[in-house]
């Protein structure tokens, strides 16, 4: 398990819920179009942000509100400083406990 998937868990998300989010956002019909539109933006920024259209702008905007998207951005910034860890191999296994407020 990732830091990531504790961390997940941690905040209430479950195992049905973490394999939904693996697939694509257009894939993910299970989830809301809320959680859609935060995947189009996760993986816009994670893998291409200048890559962003119009059309991705249009879809998350209207999902979600200005403030939402702000935090979601601040969120992946946070988060994403450990992918060096895990090109590097370093991604614990087993999680240690601990509490991210």
């Amino acid at each position: 398990m990732s830091v990531r998937s504790a961390v997940a868990l941690h905040q209430g998300a479950d195992e049905e819920f973490l394999a939904s989010a693996a697939v694509a956002p257009s894939d993910a019909h299970e989830l809301s179009t809320v959680h859609r539109a935060a995947l189009r933006l996760a993986d816009t920024y994670l893998t291409h942000p200048a890559g962003m259209t119009d059309a991705d702008r249009q879809a998350v905007s209207a999902e979600l509100t200005a403030p939402q998207i702000v935090e979601l951005v601040v969120k992946l910034m946070t988060y994403s400083s450990d992918k060096v860890m895990v090109a590097l191999g370093f991604d614990l296994e087993e999680p240690g406990r601990f509490v991210i407020d």
